[in-house]
This record gives C-alpha cells, structure tokens and sequence, in this order.
C-alpha cells in the first residue's frame, strides 16, 4: 500500500489553530476593557442606589428633627436616623474613594472617551454626596435649636407638676427647682457635645471629599492638556504638510517654466 502526503494538510490545520490563537490573543484586551467598565458600572449604579436611600433617610429625619411639639417628641428615632445616616454618608465617601482608585488604576487602558465618561461620573457623584453632607449639617443646626427650645419648657412643666405636691414647703420647692436646673444645664451640654462630635466628623468627610475633588479636576485638567497638544500636533503637521505642498507646487511651476523658457527661447 503506498502512503499518502499529508504535509499539506497538517500544515494547513497548523496555520487555522494559529489563526484561532491569534484571534483569542487580540481579544482578550478588548475583553478585559468591556470587563472592567461592566465592574464600574455596577459599582456606580450601587453607589447611586445608597445615595437615593441615604437621601430619603435624610429627608425623614428633617421632619422629625422640626418637631417642636414636647409630646410629639421621637427622640430616641431621631438619634437612632441620625447615626444611621452619619455611617452612610461617611460608607458612600470611602466608595467613592475605593472607584475613583479603580479607575485611576486602569487609566493607562481606558480611551479617551471612556476615561472621560468615568471622571464626570465620579465628580457627579461626589456633589452629590457633598449636597447631601451640607444637608445633613443644616439639619443638625435646627435640630440643635429645636432641642434647646423644647428643654426648658419641659422641665417648667416638670418644675410645675412637682410643685403642686410641695407648695407648703418653699425649702423644697427651692431644692426642686436647683435641681431642674442643674438638669437642664446637663442636657443642654449633651446636645452640644453630641452635635460637635457629629459635625467634626462631617468637617472630616467635607475635607476628604474636598481632596478627592481636587485630585479628580487635576485628572481632567491633566486629560484635557493631552487633548489640546494632540490638537496643536495636529494643526502642526497639517499646517507643515500644507506649507510642504506649497513649496511642491512653486517648485514644479519653476521646472515648468524652465521648460517652456528653454523650448521657446532658447
């Protein structure tokens, strides 16, 4: 039996499996791009969610914060809204934080169009968490007045109520109206600790945001330089290519005219 050259054939089964190789190779980057913009989108969406959520959070404690009514008082809800809100606002910075690296991160891979859409997404995001921190301040300002209004009447009402029991002993009501204010003066000091500790961690986050603001309009800036020497490159060699056929056409007009002067005058 004689055998069959089949070189041919290998050879060709060789350069399809290269061919496939090649094609999965030159994929994967374009592969690794759409992967990597799908994670922050995700992450975006998720940090826009937490931002709709804190802000309806936020805008229930303000209502209740305005109550100034000392029987319609939840203050055990207002501080309870309150922490939960101060612990989103300060989780919503450090994700903010955690895209802005991630994308820092995968500059070098993003187009231009793409690394320009992430930028203006992050720095939307980050007014936003700064609108909503100016919002949670306000409503610290006015719960804070709020508080030191309903203070005093309530123990008047107390100082009143306990009163009725001791009018013939003006010893006691003294005693009892000491100690009132003495109470008064603990819980006022309460709320202004409280308020100062809350609002010297919102300082903390405004400087942190401010920073991450600042380095985010130095990306674009740096970004935006790039375009504008790209673009002046351009102008350059479009104005260096159109001098080039100028000087072309004055050189082929002079043979020309050699020419002519040669053939005619000559």
């Amino acid at each position: 039996m004689s055998g069959r050259d089949r070189t041919n054939e290998f050879q060709s089964v060789c350069r399809s499996l290269q061919a496939r190789q090649d094609g999965v190779h030159s994929s994967k980057p374009a592969l690794s791009a759409i992967r990597q913009h799908s994670d922050f989108t995700l992450m975006a969406k998720r940090i826009g969610k937490d931002l709709s959520n804190t802000f309806s959070k936020l805008e229930k404690l303000t209502i209740l914060a305005k109550r100034k009514s000392l029987f319609d008082d939840k203050a055990v809800e207002v501080e309870e809204l309150t922490y939960i809100v101060k612990q989103d606002i300060n989780s919503l910075n450090k994700q903010i934080a955690q895209l802005q690296g991630l994308v820092r991160s995968r500059q070098s891979q993003n187009g231009k169009h793409l690394q320009t859409h992430s930028n203006t997404i992050i720095v939307s995001l980050q007014s936003k968490l700064a609108s909503m921190s100016n919002d949670f301040k306000s409503m610290l300002e006015v719960r804070t007045e709020v508080r030191h209004e309903t203070v005093q009447p309530d123990l008047l009402l107390s100082l009143v109520g306990n009163s009725l029991f001791i009018q013939d002993d003006s010893k006691k009501t003294a005693e009892v109206s000491v100690d009132m204010e003495f109470r008064a003066s603990q819980q006022l000091q309460l709320i202004n600790e409280q308020d100062s500790y809350i609002r010297s961690q919102l300082g903390s986050i405004f400087q942190q945001l401010a920073h991450m603001v600042k380095e985010q309009e130095e990306t674009v800036q740096s970004q935006l330089n790039v375009d504008m020497a790209h673009s002046e490159i351009l102008m350059y060699f479009q104005s260096a290519s159109s001098n080039h056929w100028l000087m072309v056409k004055i050189f082929l007009i002079l043979i020309v005219f050699f020419f002519v002067f040669v053939v005619f005058f000559a």
